[in-house]
């Protein structure tokens, strides 16, 4: 344990040091204005061409108050993306394009719960990869978008915009969704949307999977506005299937599976000026249990943006998220559903620096009785 704390430590005294993120080669350039004038005019020129940098870094640490022994353990992710606006690069207009390269590193520590919906949305073995690499053109006045490449999906499908800031990966996405391409390890796909009216679009996406098969989502939405503050609102259906051979857990195999999620988010209220608004989303899923260790999904919950007068950046949210495991005897679950409670507050402490302070209770993690576990995440948040 002191080996583990010396070493998360380390880490923080890492990130508060000036020669962290590039500051040391900053200093460097100072000292030779040639070095930064060709720097600045080299940034300039890609900039005035449409191609640009953006870059995330989250740090997250975690403690399972367990009954008998408390454990803690830490993991972090940092994404580098290069967003392309191809009317400038190369003359399209509505074309854009992305390159996303993605380095994670998991477990300062040990991870004992076993939970089924994971607290932490960053959660996954350590690797470096290209993460996303995509090209983007919209036709016939944007009411027509193509896109093509490796995909993340949840960016475009079951996608929870107000659950944004929760941490528990099920507030992104319903988890029912077999063989999702998204987090750790996006896939090639082709999406093609259509806005045939302001406020209703469908969406279709084909992607390659870590199985052998391909999954096809299909997804219609519709948006609207409630009443003269214009508390806007968006539902979606999805509809997916997952083709080739799917091991039962019978042991025979089925051709394909297939299920259905749907999403509903609506504003509750907010201020003329728009720095305070509560939000609520409600998300369902469902898949054939006979292949999907969860065959059944629900979860909902609330988000408070802008918590004072002078905190108009920081948010509190409050949720929860239920799964419902295969009924199959053959997938050996002990009970048959996991639940877990969510809360959060987000100090937004500049443009380009959050914390989080993340809570969740864990019952019956995995389905496994006598389960129950607290735990607390803190999270921080870098942005540039």
């Amino acid at each position: 344990m002191q080996r583990r704390i010396l070493a998360n430590l380390f880490l923080f005294s890492t990130l508060a040091s000036p020669h962290f993120c590039g500051a040391q080669s900053q200093s460097s350039i100072h000292k030779d204005p040639d070095v930064a004038s060709l720097a600045t005019t080299a940034w300039n020129g890609l900039r005035d061409h449409g191609v640009s940098l953006q870059g995330l870094f989250i740090y997250d640490w975690s403690v399972e108050l367990h009954p008998d022994e408390s454990t803690g353990f830490g993991r972090y992710s940092f994404d580098l993306g290069v967003p392309i606006d191809g009317s400038k690069l190369w003359h399209l207009d509505g074309s854009t394009g992305m390159v996303r390269l993605r380095h994670h590193m998991n477990n300062f520590g040990e991870d004992g719960l076993g939970e089924s919906q994971l607290y932490s949305n960053i959660d996954g073995s350590s690797r470096t990869n290209l993460y996303e690499a995509w090209l983007e053109q919209k036709l016939v006045g944007d009411k027509l978008r193509l896109k093509g490449g490796k995909i993340d999906a949840n960016t475009e499908f079951a996608t929870v915009q107000t659950a944004g800031d929760f941490l528990n990966s099920s507030m992104g996405f319903s988890p029912t969704i077999v063989a999702f391409p998204t987090y750790p390890e996006p896939k090639l796909g082709f999406n093609a949307f259509l806005h045939p009216t302001k406020n209703n679009s469908v969406g279709v996406g084909v992607f390659q999977t870590a199985t052998a098969g391909t999954l096809t989502v299909v997804e219609p939405a519709r948006s609207w506005s409630l009443g003269e503050s214009e508390r806007v609102g968006r539902a979606s259906l999805g509809f997916w299937r997952l083709g080739g051979n799917s091991d039962r857990f019978d042991g025979t195999q089925s051709s394909g599976t297939l299920g259905l999620y749907s999403v509903v988010e609506q504003a509750v209220w907010h201020q003329s000026q728009g720095e305070h608004a509560l939000s609520a989303f409600l998300q369902i899923g469902v898949a054939d249990g006979h292949v999907s260790p969860i065959e059944k999904h629900v979860g909902g919950g609330a988000v408070l943006q802008g918590t004072f007068h002078r905190r108009p950046k920081d948010s509190v949210g409050v949720a929860t998220t239920r799964v419902r495991f295969s009924s199959d005897p053959a997938a050996g679950f002990e009970l048959p559903a996991e639940l877990i409670f969510e809360t959060y507050y987000k100090l937004s402490i500049t443009k380009h620096f959050a914390f989080v302070q993340d809570f969740q209770y864990v019952h019956h993690a995995g389905g496994v009785e006598n389960s129950d576990c607290p735990v607390f995440t803190p999270r921080l948040v870098l942005t540039f």
